[in-house]
């Protein structure tokens, strides 16, 4: 049987000097462009890192930014609601002010009117009780007629007077 494992210096030289000259080309022309490319890589990762802790800084300001801004819009609403709630109970007051000399006015003007057409009623039932009086007067006059007919006729003259 044949040796299956023998050592042969030649094979030996040539398989060293193989694997030099692959490992001299691999290492000009691979191994420098993967080192790069791997370098490159790297720098880029560290870039995209950086750009985004300083994105996250600048998420951060701007939510602080807008809490302030929507914490200032929330005392500014308030301040409006505060303001329109007193010029509302000013306007408020200013019409129930209003509202109350108009009625006082109204109650008077009527007040008033009544006052005259109750001395107008009163002078008219004078100047009625007067006439009618006077006409009583000249009945009882023209005719000479007893107490009771007397009575009488005042009485009719007061249901006219009554139904007048």
């Amino acid at each position: 049987m044949e040796k299956l494992v023998s050592l042969d210096t030649g094979l030996i030289f040539w398989t060293w000097t193989t694997f030099l000259i692959v490992l001299v080309i691999l290492a000009t022309k691979a191994w420098g462009p993967m080192i790069e490319a791997l370098e490159r890589r790297q720098h880029n990762i560290a870039e995209a890192l950086a750009a985004a802790d300083k994105a996250r800084a600048e998420t951060g300001e701007m939510s602080a930014k807008y809490e302030q801004q929507l914490r200032a819009g929330r005392v500014e609403a308030q301040e409006i609601l505060t303001e329109a709630r007193v010029t509302a109970q000013k306007l408020r007051a200013g019409i129930e002010a209003t509202a109350h000399t108009k009625a006082d006015e109204i109650v008077a003007s009527a007040q008033e009117r009544i006052e005259a057409e109750k001395v107008k009623a009163i002078a008219e039932i004078r100047a009625t009780v007067v006439d009618l009086s006077l006409e009583i007067a000249g009945k009882v006059l023209e005719r000479n007629i007893t107490s009771a007919d007397n009575q009488k006729l005042a009485e009719a003259s007061l249901r006219q007077i009554g139904k007048a």
